[in-house]
């Protein structure tokens, strides 16, 4: 197929704040974040701050609306903590309410939100600074900030979709014409909303007027979501999982993200020596594609609900796997497709006595299920998608259930010390994308800046790959000898 070429998403810059390190997409919540150090707070308070900014600037891709997971070093104790804030579904969400499959937009699409609670649990265990402090800088943005280039780009491509919501259609349209670069985007409803969460805490948000607001919306337009499903909404702390790599311990959430499946291809690699791995880069390619598939294909049916299959980080790294993944990596295996895309806002921050956070949000596909509530000018999530609708599966759609999740940070430790934070945007493509990462860094000893630059390939909804223009004219051609497709 042709390749176009294609102008690449500038990869944030970091900001630097002092002894503070500040990653984002947008600099509006770098500096939230590093308005939140300055005033004395810690780098959990820097990345709640920039977190919630990031809600009111990047609405296409998280809101309050949407959920996280995140992995905090702390460097007093050595320990990294891991927080799983995905959303749940709600009580009357049953399989035979989705007979004909599940639904990408609208009420039916929304999991309950877990992003909100996610700052609670986090401030209150890890935070130093007030909570309103935090939100402050949010709600001053979503009273008013510039279009993006980013939202601004998306706008008219996704207008005739948002014009069918009466709320999407009143944030992001003008007259039914779409917001252009540039304008100032004013979100008055969720300001208050924002106010609110800052002056009551985060329980306004699951069971004070906000929720009231939220059961409301959903009742209203058909959806399942209630007051009962927000008051019962608990994120989990749970345990990294983690694999060995070219001498370095790298950890991701377990399931229900999809974190494991990087595991699972860094093991199929490591059949290879870092030499063998980056001699050539076609081969370099066609290995890292071979492990993509070979690791979607036996791992991510154990992707699912942390108690349908609890076992599930044991299987996805046995050495009986593992030996699974090194065969089709030596092989060049071809086998399969991976389909799928989303959106997602990240959040990296660290600090100079060895502390590090990384947080993955979103409302997963770009402006998730356009259905925002006018009341409270929330946008809604669309994750729902990523139940099975049939019943009796792992991961079928039920009551309280997490879905099969994207959202992918990851932590690099060596020695026992954090040595990277990654991650990515670009729904199940996060797992590639940082496998590329660690390829550039560890395998071939690239820096940061090196490796962050350094061309790409993603999946494509259709199955192929798209790679990046900056590869030779010849690579999918030569792809293509090696049975991959791009």
């Amino acid at each position: 197929m042709p390749r176009t070429i294609r102008r690449r998403p500038s990869v944030r810059a970091p900001v630097y704040g002092g002894a503070l390190m500040v990653v984002t997409g947008h600099a509006a919540a770098s500096l939230a974040a590093v308005a939140a150090h300055k005033h004395g707070g810690n780098i959990v308070d820097a990345a709640i701050a920039a977190s919630a900014a990031l809600t009111a600037v990047v609405g296409q891709a998280t809101t309050i609306g949407g959920d996280c997971f995140l992995l905090y070093h702390e460097a007093a104790t050595g320990k990294t903590h891991a927080l799983n804030a995905s959303g749940a579904a709600p009580a009357a969400a049953t399989p035979d309410k989705f007979r004909d499959g599940m639904q990408i937009y609208g009420p039916l699409a929304a999991v309950v939100p877990g992003l909100v609670r996610a700052w609670d649990v986090l401030h209150k265990r890890f935070g130093s600074q007030p909570w309103a402090d935090l939100i402050a800088p949010s709600i001053a943005l979503a009273e008013g900030h510039p279009v993006s280039f980013i939202l601004g780009s998306r706008l008219p491509v996704d207008a005739e979709d948002l014009a069918k919501d009466p709320g999407c259609a009143g944030v992001y349209l003008k007259r039914g014409a779409p917001l252009p670069l540039g304008v100032a985007l004013h979100q008055p409803a969720l300001a208050a909303t924002l106010r609110r969460i800052a002056s009551q805490g985060a329980d306004e948000f699951y069971t004070g007027e906000t929720a009231r607001h939220i059961a409301a919306a959903h009742k209203n337009a058909g959806g399942l979501m209630t007051s009962a499903d927000l008051a019962g909404y608990v994120p989990m702390w749970v345990e990294p999982v983690s694999t060995r790599y070219r001498g370095h311990r790298v950890s991701v959430m377990p399931p229900n993200s999809c974190g494991g499946l990087l595991l699972m291809q860094l093991d199929g690699l490591s059949a290879l020596s870092s030499e063998q791995l980056t001699a050539d880069p076609v081969r370099t390619m066609a290995y890292q594609m071979s492990a993509m598939k070979a690791a979607f294909r036996h791992g991510q049916p154990l992707v699912a609900d942390p108690t349908a299959i609890p076992d599930a980080p044991d299987r996805m790294l046995a050495p009986e796997m593992k030996a699974r993944m090194q065969a089709a990596v030596r092989a060049i295996d071809a086998t399969g497709e991976v389909t799928g895309s989303g959106g997602t806002a990240c959040v990296l921050v660290a600090d100079a006595a060895g502390n590090m956070i990384c947080i993955v949000q979103s409302i997963y596909n770009v402006f998730g299920s356009m259905f925002m509530d006018p009341a409270t000018g929330i946008l809604f999530n669309n994750r729902m998608q990523d139940f099975a609708h049939e019943p009796g599966k792992p991961g079928s759609v039920g009551p309280g259930r997490r879905p099969f999740h994207t959202l992918c940070p990851i932590m690099v430790h060596k020695d026992g010390r954090p040595r990277f934070a990654l991650a990515s945007p670009g729904g199940i493509s996060q797992t590639l994308t940082g496998a590329q990462l660690l390829t550039e860094l560890l395998d071939k000893g690239s820096d940061v800046a090196a490796a962050v630059e350094a061309p790409r390939w993603c999946n494509r909804k259709g199955g192929d790959f798209l790679i990046e223009p900056f590869f030779p004219e010849a690579m999918p051609a030569a792809l293509a000898k090696l049975g991959h497709q791009a």
